[in-house]
């Protein structure tokens, strides 16, 4: 891992904040008096994702260590989403202008909202804190203005093809909820070609109804699963694949959601049950349990439904926060920064937008969803992927993969527990015959 330049950002969450926001010499440029941003929500769910509460949450604790000269207050200005709509996110981001912001951070789901706020924030020179999952295709933007803490197509590919060679190649069914799925997972479909396995594609209707594919899974004997939607999607096929028997020992899950940690499937796993999924939660971070109980309070307080766990948008705007502010504030130690209104309908943009988009690019921060550095395109690097497999209490981690495609399984994870059922699995039982020396 490369050393830090410039910026300093500690692995203890107080520490961080302490050493950005330390008073600098008079021969420094002074600190700005905020630093505001922007964040755009698209939570339509009945319970909420706990987005807008992790927000508060980052900056009540960027702004309770403040001291001495260090007075620039953190303000985020949030903004609502109704539908992933080009049109309603170019009149958000309108809104957001003239406001004078340093960063938009979001939305999390909303993929042609997403592509908007990028674009209009390269021509504007604002950086952009991605913490949804890459567009497809990856479109080209006349100016580089964005970071994304989300992990990349290419990653989640790699991660799934690690697992797969781990399983030594078998032939896998890949089940889509999107056609972008082929876009997303290219990687992967490219190593099964140059491998020579086989990889059957099958895409979901507009009715969402997976019975059909895993019949035809099931007819093919095809073992090994994978399965490219998101959380509810993914519980809907394996709801069904358990109904029809497809949860044996027989037959292995791999999950590309991101949420995978949220999916409570104490009705459908079992004792023989091989799900498989990812998380990026660090859950040995000092804030980790205070965001969690903060989270599930808030919960509680509107929702009648069991408290699933954070979702991993509201710990990326947690961390996104964060990245900007530190980013900002270690700017302007170089340099005297100030931000101004801009407008949709002025050409003028903002004249620190790149070199605190150089900033971001520099960072190197140990948050809630782990390590936090970019490489030169602005995607995530030098991170790992928690892997976890399913069962009736919850989950357990079975391994690590990391982002330069090493992985590391757990010893048990791959040898037969004794403990658990030998159902579907094959023992090799050898006799050797002797000639008997005694006498009859």
């Amino acid at each position: 891992m490369p050393a830090l330049p410039a910026l300093l950002l500690s692995i203890h969450f107080s520490s961080f904040l302490l050493v950005t926001m330390a008073p600098r010499s008079g021969s420094q440029a002074a600190l700005l008096s905020s630093v505001r941003m922007a964040a755009i929500l698209d939570d339509q769910s009945v319970c909420g994702r706990g987005e807008r509460l992790a927000l508060a949450l980052a900056r009540e604790n960027i702004n309770s260590v403040m001291e001495g000269g260090a007075r620039a207050r953190v303000e985020v200005d949030i903004f609502e989403l109704q539908r992933d709509s080009q049109y309603e996110t170019t009149d958000t981001m309108c809104q957001i202008l003239p406001k004078g912001v340093v960063s938009v951070i979001g939305p999390a789901n909303s993929p042609a909202s997403g592509s908007t706020v990028s674009h209009i924030c390269g021509e504007k020179e604002i950086p952009h804190v991605k913490i949804g999952p890459e567009e497809t295709p990856r479109l080209p933007y006349l100016r580089f203005a964005s970071v994304s803490l989300y992990p990349s197509n290419e990653d989640m590919s790699l991660a799934v093809a690690a697992i797969l060679r781990s399983f030594s190649y078998p032939s896998a069914s890949l089940v889509c909820s999107k056609a972008e799925c082929l876009l997303r997972l290219e990687e992967l479909v490219r190593r099964f070609l140059i491998s020579r396995e086989t990889l059957s594609i099958r895409m979901l209707d507009d009715s969402l109804d997976p019975t059909p594919l895993l019949k035809e899974i099931r007819d093919d004997k095809v073992a090994t699963i994978i399965i490219d939607a998101n959380a509810s999607i993914s519980y809907l096929i394996l709801k069904k694949a358990s109904e029809l028997g497809m949860t044996s020992a027989f037959y292995k899950y791999i999950l590309t959601t991101m949420d995978f940690p949220l999916l409570r499937l104490d009705d459908i796993v079992d004792d023989q049950s091989n799900i498989i999924g990812f998380s990026m939660f660090n859950t040995t971070h000092p804030f980790y349990l205070e965001f969690i109980r903060s989270l599930n309070l808030s919960w509680r307080e509107g929702c009648d439904l069991i408290y699933p766990g954070p979702a991993l948008s509201s710990a990326l705007m947690f961390d996104a926060v964060h990245v900007v502010v530190g980013a900002v504030r270690e700017l302007n130690r170089s340099q005297e920064i100030g931000v101004k209104p801009l407008s949709c309908t002025s050409p003028q943009i903002w004249q620190h937008g790149t070199s605190l988009m150089n900033y971001l690019r520099m960072v190197e921060y140990d948050g809630l969803t782990g390590h936090v550095e970019f490489n030169s395109k602005g995607q995530r690097t030098n991170y790992t992927l928690r892997i976890l497999e399913k069962h009736r209490r919850g989950h357990r981690e079975i391994g690590i993969w990391y982002s330069n495609n090493t992985l590391a399984m757990n010893a048990t994870s791959l040898d037969i527990n004794v403990s658990e059922t030998l159902a579907n699995k094959t023992l090799i039982v050898t006799t050797i015959l002797v000639r008997s020396n005694s006498l009859s």
